[in-house]
């Protein structure tokens, strides 16, 4: 199984025809066929892009985006396409992809092992209520965040099975592909094996790690689901230099130690990854006895939202049994009520539930 994807949201997917004059309407709906995008009835439900010779307003409400058209002569409004001259500039409004409409959480490290993957998790799962939400695996050396939520055995798409050079997935059937965590969240998690496809080499040599999971696959793929007005987590791991994920989030989650190594970390993440995106939030990983308060990691870092992670002893029971996806959705989550309720607050905060 594969899904394409470049990294970018594909073309708008719904548009809808409401031209009044016949030679309008055919010279819209040939440029249309030529895109092979099948029109919608105006009044068949909520549409990306409208296209139609009505005065904008007086236009039906409700697309993202509406492209106006008008006759050679017609008009002199610089907002209205002419036809049939204007007929490339239509076609590069309905080639454009519509503004992202979903959200897109990158948890990163500052140091590692300091648990972005359970974060990754709890904040999908917790989420999930509020509709489609999409877990991606975008850490290369991650163990497969699935195992965590207990579906590694269930059937369906895994980064490794998402192409990087053959354009943007349908959002749809990437949802439909991939397994199921809980209700309305799905996982796409990496792969434990390595495909044939990755695999084949004329020289013989081992497939290399972006043969492997190519970070591309995982961040168009976020990038799909986000654009389809969906939520997308995406556990990055410890963060590097040049990743292009947190740059590409709404929000941007550092996970880091209550030690100096890990302020000094956490630091240089938000100044060097993170620094361009307006909504971070901090969590420290505290235990007792840890040479730094947490406070003073918050302020080293200079953010100003953050949360104490605590050392929760059922958190590591849970997961290494697979049994996370399902002790997280329970009501205020059980057993992890506070790792459930850190996750719900960073939800709140960045207005994501």
């Amino acid at each position: 199984m594969a899904v394409n994807t470049t990294g970018a949201p594909s073309q708008p997917r719904t548009v809808a025809v409401d031209v009044v004059d016949p030679d309008l309407d055919a010279d819209v709906r040939a440029v249309l066929a030529a895109l092979a995008l099948d029109p919608r009835p105006r009044d068949g439900g909520p549409v990306e892009v409208l296209v139609t010779d009505r005065p904008a307003d007086t236009a039906a409400a409700g697309p993202t985006r509406l492209v106006r058209v008008a006759g050679d002569g017609t008009s002199d409004d610089d907002e209205v396409v002419l036809l049939p001259s204007g007929t490339a500039r239509l076609v590069g409004l309905l080639s454009t992809p519509v503004e992202s409409s979903g959200s897109l959480v990158a948890v990163v490290g500052a140091v590692g092992g300091c648990g972005t993957s359970t974060v990754a998790a709890a904040l999908a799962v917790r989420a999930s209520g509020r509709g489609r939400t999409l877990l991606v695996e975008a850490d290369p050396r991650g163990p497969g965040i699935d195992l965590l939520l207990g579906s590694e055995a269930e059937p369906g798409l895994r980064v490794g099975d998402v192409r990087s050079d053959l354009g943007g997935p349908d959002p749809e059937a990437l949802w439909a592909a991939v397994p199921r965590a809980v209700e309305g969240c799905g996982v796409l998690a990496r792969a434990r094996h390595v495909s044939a496809r990755a695999a084949g080499s004329a020289s013989g040599e081992a497939p290399t790690e972006a043969q492997v999971t190519p970070s591309g696959a995982a961040l168009g793929a976020a990038l799909a689901h986000r654009g389809a007005g969906g939520l997308v987590v995406c556990d990055g791991g410890r963060a590097e230099r040049g990743d292009p994920l947190p740059g590409r989030a709404d929000l941007v989650v550092v996970v880091t130690g209550s030690d100096l190594q890990g302020a000094v970390a956490a630091a240089e993440v938000a100044r060097t990854v993170a620094g361009d995106v307006t909504r971070r939030h901090l969590l420290v990983r505290a235990h007792r006895g840890d040479p730094v308060h947490p406070a003073d990691v918050a302020a080293s870092v200079g953010v100003e939202r953050w949360d104490v992670l605590p050392e929760i002893p059922a958190v590591r029971s849970v997961s290494g049994s697979g049994g996370l996806a399902a002790a997280l959705s329970r009501g205020g989550g059980g057993r992890l009520r506070r790792l459930a309720g850190i996750a719900d607050a960073v939800l709140d905060e960045g207005g994501l539930r």
